[in-house]
């Protein structure tokens, strides 16, 4: 009889796991974007928060925990229980540049499972229009006739922005002074005053300017056209064929989260990237929707990993 109890008792107890499991998520999901409310990933954030919520029954809500190049964020994560509640919107800074920018992090870039890749969002190549030069060849000429003279604007040291930068200084055999800024709306308009002579900006912010005729586009810095921009050429198209520097997004839980929460959140994210409301939103944004996996998020990563190390090494920028 004490024997029948027991079986009884683990079988009760097997049930009310199953149970507790099947229920994920009970309760509403956290959303940390490491970045200030109103920036473009904060809002990409929320779209995708929004649209995930409906498949998974629960709110998600967005919290921002902005700083120190994502670490901020990505370190309060890292330390949140890994149970599917708690989610980070990780960018390549947060898994990939960080670990060579700085001698010290307050969390481990590898330290988070993957949820999914969320999209991707290329650069653009911006020329003040004073330049004395009309194209991406043009541009490589000159700067090979006049080492050091040209100027290039960045978001910052270490930033997506100085690293396509770099690589175009890498595959071009060109030197060229670095300018950094506090953002793009510190960089545009120095751009646009001939203080600076190029300069690599996200599409959302530097094709209105290409479109209002205050600054003239080059090209764009992924390897495939960007669907909302069919006709900006990649400088892959242009005689650079490994030219690849993208900034991209994607979802993150700390390690260990439950496959059972995980599989719910991928599918719900994979639903999400689907939707054509969120996908025509995205490309308005100029983030090119990804595929949702794992799977892609690892690649990524992955392929990123040495060209990032190279280039950090490359310009010596070290950040404290």
């Amino acid at each position: 009889m004490r024997t029948w109890f027991k079986f009884a008792a683990a079988i009760a107890l097997a049930a009310a796991c199953g149970s507790a499991l099947a229920q994920y998520p009970a309760r509403p999901i956290k959303v940390v974007s490491p970045f200030p409310a109103g920036g473009a990933t904060d809002v990409l954030t929320r779209l995708l928060a929004e649209r995930m919520s409906k498949d998974l029954g629960v709110s998600m809500i967005v919290e921002n925990r902005a700083g120190a190049g994502t670490s901020i964020g990505a370190s309060y994560v890292s330390r949140e229980p890994a149970d599917g509640y708690t989610i980070l919107m990780a960018t390549n800074s947060t898994l990939v540049t960080n670990r060579y920018l700085y001698k010290e992090l307050p969390y481990d870039p590898d330290g988070f499972d993957p949820i999914g890749m969320v999209g991707i969002g290329p650069l653009v190549l911006l020329a003040g229009p004073k330049t004395p030069y009309g194209n991406v060849k043009q541009l490589v000429d000159y700067a090979r006739q006049h080492p050091g003279k040209v100027t290039f604007a960045t978001f910052g040291a270490g930033t997506s922005s100085h690293l396509a930068a770099e690589l175009f200084k890498s595959q071009t055999g060109t030197d060229m002074l670095h300018i950094p800024f506090k953002g793009a709306t510190q960089a545009l308009p120095a751009l646009i005053a001939g203080d600076v002579d190029i300069f690599f900006d996200m599409v959302a912010t530097g094709m209105p300017q290409v479109e209002a005729g205050k600054v003239r586009v080059f090209g764009i810095t992924s390897m495939r056209r960007l669907e909302s921009e069919p006709a900006l050429a990649t400088l892959a198209e242009q005689g650079y064929p490994k030219f690849d520097m993208t900034a991209w997004f994607s979802f993150v839980a700390p390690r260990n989260t439950s496959p059972e929460a995980l599989q719910k959140l991928r599918a719900a994210l994979v639903a999400a990237l689907k939707d054509e409301t969120v996908r025509k939103r995205m490309l308005d944004m100029g983030i090119q929707p990804a595929s949702g996996t794992p799977e892609a998020l690892i690649a990524q990563i992955k392929a990123e990993r040495p060209v990032v190390q190279g280039l950090v090494k490359q310009a010596n920028i070290v950040l404290q």
